[in-house]
C-alpha cells in the first residue's frame, strides 16, 4: 500500500512539474545567459479578461480600460518559435542567488498602494505581480523598485487611436480593422467564448528607453487573434 501511494505521488508530482514547464507550440524558453533584445509591454482589455474569468477579484465593475500586466524581456521569432523569452532568471540585482528571487509581501503591497502605479493595474494584484516579477522581472537586470516603477514610467508606449477604440466599445469590428488602430509594433492575443472571439491583450515592442521596436514582427503571444469579427466587451 505505501508503495503504490509513492509511486502515485511522485507520477502526480512529475505531472504537476511538466504542466508548469509546457509551452505553446510557439514558444521557446531562451538560456538566461543570452539576455534579451527587447522589451514587451502588455496591457489587458479588462473587460475582455472578465468575460473570461468573470470570478476575479475586481470583475463585477471592471473599468473599461487597458491595465497593464507587465514588462517582458523577450527575444525576436526564430523559425517558427515566435514567443522567445528568457524566464525566471533570477539575476536581478536584488536576488539573493539565481535560486531564490523571492518578492517580500510588504514590496508587494507597497506596489500595489503607489499612486502612480495602482491606476493603471488591477484590484488586488499582488498575486499577479508576484508572478509577473519572478518570471519576467527577474530578467529584466533592474530591482524590484525600478521594475515596477517602469510600469508607470514606460506607460506612454501604450498609445493608439482611442476615438476610434472607443467607438467599437460594447460590439465588434474586423480584426484588421482593430490593428489599424495601433501602431506597427504591437501584437495582439484573443480568445475564443461560445463561437465568438474576443480582445485579450495588445502588447507593445519597446526598447528599454520605451521607443518602438520594429525588430519582430512575428511575435505571437498566445492565442493569435484571427480575422474575424472581434468583440471588444464594455460593461460586463
Amino acid at each position: 500500500m505505501k508503495r503504490t501511494h509513492l509511486i502515485a505521488t511522485v507520477m502526480a508530482t512529475l505531472t504537476i512539474s511538466h504542466s508548469v514547464q509546457a509551452l505553446d507550440a510557439n514558444e521557446e524558453f531562451t538560456p538566461t545567459k543570452d539576455g534579451y533584445q527587447y522589451l514587451v509591454y502588455a496591457v489587458t482589455w479588462q473587460p475582455g479578461f472578465c468575460k473570461l474569468r468573470p470570478a476575479t477579484a475586481g470583475c463585477d465593475k471592471p473599468p473599461q480600460k487597458f491595465l497593464t500586466h507587465g514588462i517582458w524581456p523577450y527575444n525576436d521569432s526564430l523559425g517558427e518559435k515566435t514567443n522567445r523569452h528568457p524566464v525566471s532568471c533570477n539575476t536581478a540585482p536584488s536576488c539573493k542567488s539565481t535560486t531564490n528571487c523571492a518578492i517580500s509581501q510588504d514590496t508587494l503591497d507597497a506596489v500595489a498602494a503607489d499612486p502612480e502605479i495602482a491606476p493603471l493595474i488591477t484590484v488586488a494584484p499582488q498575486g499577479m505581480l508576484k508572478d509577473v516579477w519572478s518570471k519576467h522581472g527577474t530578467c529584466a537586470g533592474k530591482t524590484e523598485e525600478d521594475y515596477f516603477a517602469d510600469f508607470a514610467k514606460l506607460r506612454k508606449v501604450v498609445s493608439y487611436n482611442e476615438p476610434m477604440f472607443n467607438a467599437w466599445v460594447g460590439r465588434s469590428v474586423m480584426f484588421d480593422q482593430l490593428k489599424a488602430a495601433f501602431p506597427g509594433n504591437t501584437a495582439f492575443r484573443c480568445f475564443t467564448l461560445d463561437g465568438k472571439q474576443y480582445l485579450h491583450e495588445v502588447f507593445y515592442m519597446i526598447k528599454p528607453d520605451g521607443t518602438p521596436y520594429e525588430g519582430n514582427p512575428n511575435l505571437q503571444i498566445g492565442p493569435a487573434c484571427a480575422s474575424p469579427e472581434t468583440f471588444i466587451p464594455g460593461e460586463i
